[in-house]
This record gives C-alpha cells, structure tokens and sequence, in this order.
C-alpha cells in the first residue's frame, strides 16, 4: 500500500463519518493504524471504501480485520415508467434563468456573415467567416458592448486539405482547432491555434489520421482524441504524447476515457466501463434490463433505440445513473438513435405528437424537470458536442441567431 492510498482511506472514513452515527473518538486512527499493520493482506483501498458506505463503521473493522472482499455490489433498481403528466408542464428557460437563453449577432458591422464559436466574458464573441459553404476562412472577436470587431486571425487551408478548421475550443487567451489534409497517399491532423488578441495561426502539433474526436485544452496542453488512443502536446507547440493506456479508448469527459467501440445491439452499453487518466479511478455501468441500448456518461446513461430490433409501439427512451439508481422509462419519442448527454445532464426530448411543440425541449435527468428553451426548432435535434464541457450552443433561425448556455442553468 502507498501513502496514497493511506490518505485516501481517512477521506473515504471521514466522507463516511459525517453521514453515519456518532463513533467513539480515535476510531479513524484506530482502522487507519490496523490498515498499515495488515500491509501484506492487500485489502484494497476500494474494498474498505464500498464497506464503509455498505455497513458504516463497524463494516470497516470488519473489512480490516478479516481481509475478506469488498461486498456484493447491490443490483441496479427497476425503470420506474413516466407519463407525459409526470413530466409536468415545461419550464420556460426564459422566464426563469434570463440569462441562459439570448440572441446575438449574426454579422459582422461590415455585413459579413459570422458563425459564432463562443461567447466570452465581457460579451465577446467569437466566430467565424466563410469564403464559401462550410469554407472558414478567418477568426474574429467582437465586442457587443462597442460594436467594435477585430480580426483573430486568418484561417491556414495547406494544399491538399480534406476537412477544413473544424471545432474550434477558447480557453486561457487561445484559440484551437484542428484540420487535415492529403499528401503522397497519407492523411494527417493537424491542430493549431491562435492567441486571441490576434496574431499569426501557427501549427501546434500533427498525427497520422484523418480526423479528431475531441479536441480540447487542458492547462498549459492540448488534449486530441484520435480514435484510435488520446494525446497530449504542448499549447505552445511540440510534438504529440500518448496518454498512458488509452489506446482504444477515446475522451467520454475529459479527463475520463472509455473503449471507443460503440455497443448499439439489444442490451448493449457503450461506455460501459470508465477510467480516469489523472487519478486513476474506474467506473463500471449496473443497469436495469431494458429493450434498447445504453450510452453512458460519468454519472448518468441513456437508453434509446437498439440496432436489429423492431419496435411495435412499444420504443422508449430510459435514464438511469450508472450506480443503478433513479432509472425511469420516458414518455415521447426517443427518435431513431439512443441520444448522447448534453453537458452531462440534459437529453434532447421530443413529445409524442412533435407537432405540439416547435420549440428545442430538454429533460434534465438531474432534477427530472422539463425544460422549455424557446428557441424554433425544425426537424433538427441538439446533439452533444465535441467537447462534453461546452455548455454554449448556437442556433440560425429565422429570426435571428440564438445562444443557449447550459451552464446559466441552476
């Protein structure tokens, strides 16, 4: 056992502690000196963890003293099914957290089209402009405040590109994002970047591959999902950095990672397993028998339609944590595909008779609520993003460009 593992054990005792009866004094010392002492029995830190939560304190004595297993996991609870009437009437984003839903230009003073990338402090926003569709061409911030627009910086295509600057990411005074291209029979990505007080891109780091599943900052590093394993580089440029056992893994919320094979067939759990790269922790998914598929998140999943199954009137959409608890079978229509979580808590939800309402809906499988964000919607659903910790999505309408910030949401 590692000194490590000796401070994680006061933690779990004293997260334990505060929630069971009051103990003896000394006791923590007590089992934490009984733990050193039995250094060769092995018992995993893990096992006295799951113990105190199972059994309070006296669990623990006995976990230290017998040298015995973690316990039985408990088994996953039951779907509890949900009518739309237990949903309840919507709550309009608007109305009760003004500031996560508003409008925003989009153009530019000059009257060029902007595509917003972000909106910043200050009310700054970020975008982009093409030369032609799907094109972009340069990176610009402008101040709402002034009405003062600046040019970031001009858009580097090399010859040969196939996809073009694609999810761009802002964080501490960069710009990112990532491209590829086509040269003598091999495809490479390629991620840059720019300071957003404007200046030259510069090339921050390339890999073989055609494309990144996730591009992100992280400190003073990028972090690139390539499919086949993650990567790190320095912001200020280098060379790429296989993050340690993540080959076949790819980012689920940085920074955990999980198998990139996606599970889509009747019973199937994508992300079932998970594993944290910076302290090393697992996560396994325990959930209630349910005739569809899962994709699971850091604390909830999402169940939706399977591959090869057919379905007579009796599809849903189901959510349930991946310790188990709170699972419910949804009302609505889950659509064709199991959805993704949205900023980790939040689904695209869909009403039986989606005539009935024009407007983007989300269930929040935090609170259970249902949520109105008053923005027009056509056939189009929200998706998660690249990066599962942007809370901000921008939508054209005919009315205008609207931004939803999740994180405005309390």
């Amino acid at each position: 056992m590692t000194d490590e593992l000796g401070t994680a054990l006061r933690g779990a005792l004293a997260t334990a502690a505060r929630e069971a009866p009051a103990v003896r004094p000394g006791l923590l010392e007590t089992v934490e000196a009984a733990h050193r002492g039995r250094r060769r029995r092995r018992v995993s830190a893990a096992a006295l963890a799951a113990a105190v939560l199972l059994g309070g304190t006296g669990a623990v004595g006995a976990a230290v003293r017998s040298g015995d297993g973690p316990p039985p996991v408990a088994a996953p609870g039951a779907l509890k099914p949900l009518s739309a009437a237990d949903l309840g009437t919507p709550v309009k984003v608007r109305e009760r957290w003004p500031d996560a839903v508003r409008s925003v230009p989009g153009r530019l003073p000059d009257g060029q089209t902007l595509h917003p990338v972000a909106l910043l402090d200050g009310d700054v926003l970020v975008g982009e402009t093409w030369a032609s569709l799907q094109l972009p061409d340069q990176l610009w911030s402008y101040d709402l405040g002034s009405g003062r627009a600046k040019l970031i910086t001009d858009l580097v295509a090399p010859r040969g590109t196939k996809i073009y600057p694609s999810d761009f990411t802002v964080a501490r005074g960069q710009v990112v994002w990532w491209q590829s291209y086509r040269a003598d029979g091999r495809d490479t990505a390629e991620v840059w970047g720019a300071p957003l007080a404007g200046g030259a891109a510069r090339k921050i780091t390339g890999l073989p591959g055609n494309g990144v599943s996730t591009l992100l900052i992280d400190g003073d590093t990028v972090v690139m999902g390539m499919g086949d394993a993650v990567y790190r580089a320095p912001l200020a440029g280098g060379a790429p950095v296989k993050v340690t056992g993540s080959d076949g893994f790819e980012i689920v919320s940085w920074p955990w990672i999980g198998p990139a094979s996606r599970k889509t067939g009747l019973g199937g759990i994508t992300f079932k397993s998970l594993r944290n790269v910076v302290t090393g922790e697992r996560r396994d998914a325990r959930l209630a028998p349910f005739k569809g598929a899962w994709s699971c998140g850091v604390t909830w999943c999402v169940g939706g339609p399977a591959s090869g199954v057919t379905y007579h009137r009796d599809l849903k959409g189901a959510v349930q944590r991946r310790d188990g608890k709170a699972g419910r079978l949804l009302p609505g229509d889950p659509g064709g595909a199991v959805p993704e979580l949205i900023y980790g808590r939040y689904i695209p939800y869909v009403p039986d008779v989606p005539a009935k309402k024009k407007t983007h809906l989300l269930y929040d499988v935090e609170s259970g609520a249902l949520l109105d964000t008053g923005i027009r919607r056509t056939n189009e659903a929200m998706g998660s993003p690249r990066n599962d910790r942007d809370p901000q999505h921008f939508f054209t309408t005919k009315s205008g460009t609207m931004l939803l910030d999740l994180s405005k949401i309390r």
